[in-house]
């Protein structure tokens, strides 16, 4: 007994240096230290190895305009439309005046969405067809083995048994839609031995095996399949429905992007327009106040008069206080939480939007004037219209439309698996695979085509949880689900109701007040006509300036309100859902190319018409209610009322 330990320490020691080897590779960091190569390489900074060209455009953008490097640029007028235009044309992104894109580009939504999500391999349309895609197997077996027995019986007469082994198989199965699994097996068996009970020294058996797997209750259904698919469990559905209603909101979720995009567009247009205005406005006040110092500075070079020395620095302050309400009117003023962005900052967020670069040799400007006609809604139809056209609703009617359909799909995991199965085969026995067909048993493929070996198989096969709970705890949650999104849903409405009668309080606000400063800048100016005369009189210009002064404001009151009054009547047209038809605005999908074209033609035979008993099987229910267009509501006197221009008496 005292060898065995010599020789398992023997073994230890041959083992021990390739023991040490492990050890040492499975270091992290050399012995002397131990974090060393971790904050030495690991915590490095990298740049990844890739090969991307920047756009030149940007590279190569001219330097922004400001107050230190202005310069007299040829004016871009440019319309409405041809700023939405542009800036569909050049929106591969959607984008944001938020800069969003840098801070968060997983957050921001392309024109690419839609078709992502369509062919994600885990949860788009195609992945989920894939289920019921015919899968073909196949293998080639061989073996070779030598066991030894230690009884007769078991050797096959022998004491020791040299085997040697081969098996081909080949098999298609496809899954139908009503959940039927079916199964075409081929299989070739190879078996040589040195058994002396053997007929013949190696034979070769083959089948030729047809099965079939129909679910009788769960699992079972046209409807059930298209929803949850044929290898779904409680609560994990990925039929095609599903698939294409993730695709469904993708383009609402797209349609969502595009409408705030347009809007911040328009909004953004608007707000240069009222960056011109104020600039003229404190442009004009800025040549008078110069005027007026020019006068009182001559008056106090000649002596002839002290009031002009009493008159020369308040006139001086009120100059350079114009100006510098001129330079906040084209560059901006203060930074951060209400910070305004003057002419240029408007106009570099302008071109952000229409994906231009921040300044070139053009400098924009609005050519559109802000409507000043008296727009008036409907509120029952405008109400009507927002209920049918906002796509958060519809976005949420899908979501609404997924729960419903889990769960039918969850109430058929509650039933018990009960399964009606089939099987028939041909078998086929032989000395050879193919050999003389005139012996008995001299050919596997001559024996198996006599059909002298059949064998047949019809059954059920009955399993059920002892109490199910997964399957009503997956009903139950499925119910919840449903009754969330529609609590959610009645929410929208609501919301969706308050932010239209919002707007249209806005709408009317905004008219009352574009009035009242349309009088208010009348009574401004002609308080400058009365001061002017007085001025010229007594050849005090203090209250001539405070009048200029308040007519200034007057004015950019005036057209702030009418740039607020066009601003309400674009957030009436998003609240109602008609902003992206008002700006004449289409969605729709790119252009096939050949390749796609010629793959419809080819998938189009598959849905020809059919002749057959199709009341035998189970027509599943409808889905979608069609495309959009074909639903518009009945046509109703949608548009707004419009009447003449704004009437802007006293």
């Amino acid at each position: 007994m005292l060898p065995r330990p010599a020789k398992l320490s023997s073994s230890i020691l041959q083992l021990g240096p390739f023991l040490l080897l492990l050890m040492a590779g499975c270091q992290s960091a050399p012995f002397g230290s131990p974090t060393g190569h971790y904050e030495g390489l690991a915590t490095a900074i990298e740049y990844p190895d890739l090969m991307i060209e920047s756009d030149e455009s940007v590279l190569f953008s001219a330097p922004p305009t400001t107050l230190r490097n202005a310069k007299e640029k040829a004016f871009w007028n440019i319309s409405l439309e041809e700023v939405v235009r542009i800036t569909l044309e050049n929106s591969e992104v959607i984008r944001d005046i938020g800069g969003r894109i840098v801070a968060s580009p997983g957050a921001t939504k392309t024109r690419l969405d839609s078709a992502l999500e369509e062919t994600n391999p885990l949860s788009g349309v195609e992945a989920a067809l894939s289920a019921f895609d015919a899968q073909f197997n196949t293998s080639l077996d061989l073996t070779h083995d030598e066991p030894a027995f230690n009884n007769l019986f078991f050797g096959g007469g022998a004491r020791s048994l040299k085997r040697r082994t081969g098996l081909f198989n080949l098999d298609f199965t496809k899954t139908a839609a009503t959940g039927t699994t079916f199964t075409a097996r081929k299989q070739i068996n190879y078996d040589g031995n040195n058994s002396p009970a053997n007929l013949f020294p190696s034979a070769y058996e083959v089948t030729v095996t047809g099965e079939f797997r129909h679910p009788l209750l769960q699992g079972s259904g046209v409807e059930f399949n298209r929803i949850a698919g044929p290898q779904s469990t409680p609560g994990q559905y990925n039929g095609v429905v599903l698939a294409r209603i993730n695709t469904d909101v993708a383009l609402a979720d797209f349609e969502l992007a595009v409408r705030n995009l347009l809007h911040e567009v328009e909004s953004t247009y608007w707000e240069l327009y009222f960056s011109y205005r104020q600039l003229d406005a404190t442009k004009q006040a800025r040549d008078f106040a110069l005027d007026s110092w020019q006068i009182t500075d001559d008056i106090v070079r000649s002596g002839s008069e002290k009031m002009g020395t009493e008159q020369e620095p308040l006139v001086r302050e009120r100059y350079y206080a114009a100006q510098s309400q001129v330079e906040a009117a084209l560059a901006g003023s203060g930074s951060g939480i209400g910070a305004t962005g003057g002419v240029y900052g408007v106009e570099r967020q302008l071109r952000l939007l229409m994906g231009l670069p921040p300044a070139d040799e053009r400098i924009l400007r609005p050519a559109n004037e802000p409507l000043r006609v008296d727009v008036r809604f409907d509120w029952e139809i405008a109400l009507k219209e927002a209920m049918w056209r906002r796509p958060e609703l519809r976005r949420q009617q899908w979501q609404i439309k997924r729960r419903e359909l889990e769960l039918l799909a969850a109430r058929n995991f509650g039933q018990a698996r009960l399964d009606l199965v089939g099987l028939y085969r041909w078998r086929g026995f032989g000395d050879d695979l193919a050999g003389d067909t005139n012996v008995p048993n001299g050919s596997a493929f001559e024996d198996l085509l006599t059909g002298n070996l059949q064998d047949w198989q019809m059954g059920v096969q009955f399993s059920a949880p002892i109490g199910n709970r997964r399957g009503h705890a997956a009903i139950r949650h499925a119910e919840l689900q449903l009754a969330r999104e529609r609590a959610i849903y009645s929410e929208q409405e609501l919301a969706i109701s308050h932010e239209l009668a919002t707007a249209f309080g806005d709408l009317d606000r905004a008219l009352v007040a574009t009035k009242t400063n349309h009088n208010r800048r009348i009574a401004g100016y002609d308080e400058v006509t009365l001061r002017a005369k007085r001025a010229g009189q007594d050849r005090s210009h203090e209250f001539l300036l405070d009048a200029w002064r308040r007519a200034t404001q007057a004015d950019i009151a005036y057209f702030r309100t009418l740039v607020d009054y066009n601003l309400a009547l674009a957030n009436v047209h998003v609240a109602q859902g008609t902003l992206l038809s008002r700006l004449g605005v289409e969605l729709a999908e790119a252009p096939w190319s050949k390749a796609a074209h010629a793959s419809a033609a080819k998938q189009s035979r598959r849905f020809g018409p059919h002749h057959g008993r199709w009341d035998l099987y189970e027509l599943p229910a409808a889905v979608s209610a069609g495309r959009a267009a074909d639903l518009a509501i009945p046509p109703l006197d949608c548009e707004p009322n419009v009447g003449g221009e704004i009437d802007f008496g006293q």
